[in-house]
């Protein structure tokens, strides 16, 4: 007998509908960007519906969900997603509960029933190029034309950097400070800005590029190359970043603009930089976040010893 399916996958467009918890999942949404800092909640909301659809399906209030329904969930889901992104389903899952337990929509916090795939360091396709490969994309854009100028700028800052596509398209005129020779970063996930040296390949492509540059009243350096010339926005930065990764033949998990965010931390790492820089680099507050950016090979172990001064032979 055909089992009945409560759930639809996560990241799809909601066959059901959905709008008895507009309300609620709008201030779910608001709690994410004002209270937890989410830039991009969406992949959050769009669990949290699910989940919400799959409780209108069973016929089930919010006081009377239990962990067999987060069982359910979590295993149907399972039947679309590999184990990779069922961890992050599991993780927006557990924080939606922990929200509803918090605004006591929820009896008790359950979010612990959520029990979440184990992911292990270096199981996951590698994210990063070899530097060789970061040059060859870049010596790749043309830059005989506006485009090609603004193209090689953003992708330097990418790579030179290690920045994030929404800190590249946030960059001011007036952050680009020439006479300390500084770059600064305001744009920031973790919201505190950032001063950067300004090294002398950056300095070049930026006043090579604002020599070309559309006139405009806008202060944000980068500009799109047709009227009326808006601001680039971080997801074009993404559009370009794999369009040159994959017109020079290169295999990556993932190309984008993120792609040389992997590839700065990586480049770090092999030149055996401490990983407390390479976090600080990237912005991390956290160092797991960073481990996340590395593929491991031996010199990592020492920074991640259980046991303080522990060393390996």
């Amino acid at each position: 007998m055909h089992k009945k399916t409560l759930s639809y996958p996560c990241y799809s467009k909601p066959p059901r509908d959905i709008s008895a918890h507009e309300k609620l999942l709008d201030m779910y949404r608001n709690h994410l960007v004002q209270m937890r800092g989410v830039f991009y909640p969406k992949n959050n909301v769009q669990v949290a519906t699910c989940f919400l659809s799959l409780l209108d399906a069973s016929e089930c209030s919010l006081e009377d969900v239990s962990a067999a329904h987060i069982q359910t969930f979590i295993t149907e889901q399972g039947f679309h997603y590999q184990r990779k992104t069922m961890a992050s389903i599991a993780s927006y899952l557990r924080s939606f509960l922990r929200y509803l337990a918090f605004n006591r929509l929820l009896p008790k916090d359950i979010s612990g029933s959520v029990k979440r795939p184990y992911m292990f360091q270096g199981e996951r396709e590698p994210r990063y190029l070899q530097d060789w490969q970061v040059r060859r994309i870049l010596d790749s854009v043309d830059r005989s034309t506006s485009t090609g100028k603004r193209d090689y700028a953003m992708l330097l800052l990418l790579a030179v950097y290690g920045l994030r596509a929404k800190e590249v398209a946030g960059l001011h005129l007036d952050d680009i400070r020439w006479v300390v020779g500084k770059l600064l970063v305001r744009s920031r996930k973790c919201g505190d800005p950032m001063e950067l040296p300004l090294t002398n390949e950056a300095s070049e492509a930026l006043v090579t590029y604002l020599r070309v540059r559309p006139q405009s009243d806008s202060r944000v350096v980068f500009l799109n190359d047709f009227h009326p010339n808006h601001p680039v926005v971080a997801d074009r930065l993404g559009i370009v970043a794999r369009k040159f990764i994959r017109s020079n033949g290169f295999n990556v998990a993932h190309p984008g603009s993120h792609t040389f965010r992997y590839s700065r931390a990586q480049a770090l790492f092999v030149a055996q930089y401490p990983l407390s820089d390479i976090a600080s680099a990237l912005g991390h507050r956290d160092l797991r976040t960073t481990l996340g950016y590395l593929s491991f090979t031996v010199h990592p172990l020492r920074e991640v010893a259980i046991n303080a001064g522990e060393e390996l032979a």
